[in-house]
């Protein structure tokens, strides 16, 4: 009889154990995949920022919203393709908008080359793009919270239009 008791009690430990490490094992699980969930955040913004670059080193046009780089630019005030365009485009899938890119020029560092108000090759162009991470589940959200995913990508200009 003694030993039939104790397997009870050996079972009713093992629950015990379990509830009790259950819940951490969840949180480290969800905890995965939100940090999953930030790094593409974060892939995303910084791929967007570099696209944005890459187009304002050859297209200065700002912000016309499409990216069609398929067609040429005929009419700078019929521009299929833009730095904002393209850098929306590339963060598509996180929602980014116009208002989290932002664009500027500047001249490089101890130069005297003068890139305002007419910029010139060899400026650079720099674009930012902002992002608010907010994770999903309740939990991590409290733990965590709301922040803020930027990159900024910087390239010299390489040609001037229009």
């Amino acid at each position: 009889m003694r030993m039939r008791g104790g397997r009870e009690r050996e079972r009713g430990q093992a629950l015990l154990e379990f509830a009790l490490v259950f819940p951490i094992m969840i949180f480290v699980l969800v905890a995965f995949v939100e940090i999953g969930r930030a790094v593409h955040a974060y892939t995303t913004v910084t791929n967007a920022a570099r696209q944005g670059a890459r187009v304002a080193v050859v297209n200065q046009i700002g912000y016309a919203t499409e990216c069609d780089t398929s067609r040429p630019i005929e009419d700078p005030d019929d521009a299929h393709w833009s730095v904002v365009g393209c850098a929306l485009t590339a963060g598509a899938t996180l929602g980014i908008d116009a208002s989290d890119v932002s664009l500027s020029f500047a001249a490089p560092a101890g130069t005297t080359l003068s890139c305002s108000p007419t910029l010139r090759i060899g400026c650079i162009a720099s674009v930012t793009v902002d992002y608010e991470f907010q994770p999903l589940t309740p939990l991590v959200s409290v733990v965590i919270g709301p922040f803020t995913i930027s990159s900024t990508s910087q390239m010299p200009i390489e040609r001037v239009f229009p």
